[in-house]
């Protein structure tokens, strides 16, 4: 396990809770949904989204898309969040 990665997710709430809301789901979420079932704005959902995607955690489905991207958990992010 990469324990600086675990450290740093443990560290950030909004970013746990991000990774948490797509293991739970069976299907990608957009954004909007993220923001929605986790009452945060926009802005702090798509800082963590980049975050999370920049360390491979989640993965944006349809990047090319302006809006109304995708993302879904990676094996590694649940991985990740299992030991937390």
């Amino acid at each position: 396990m990469d324990w600086a990665l675990y450290a740093w997710l443990k560290r950030g709430k909004r970013r746990r809770s991000i990774l948490d809301e797509l293991k739970k789901s069976k299907n990608p979420k957009s954004t909007s949904d993220i923001c929605k079932n986790l009452n945060i704005a926009i802005s702090q959902a798509s800082f963590s989204l980049r975050e999370l995607e920049e360390k491979k955690l989640i993965q944006c489905l349809n990047p090319n898309d302006k809006i109304g991207k995708l993302y879904e958990i990676t094996e590694s992010g649940s991985e990740i969040l299992n030991g937390i």
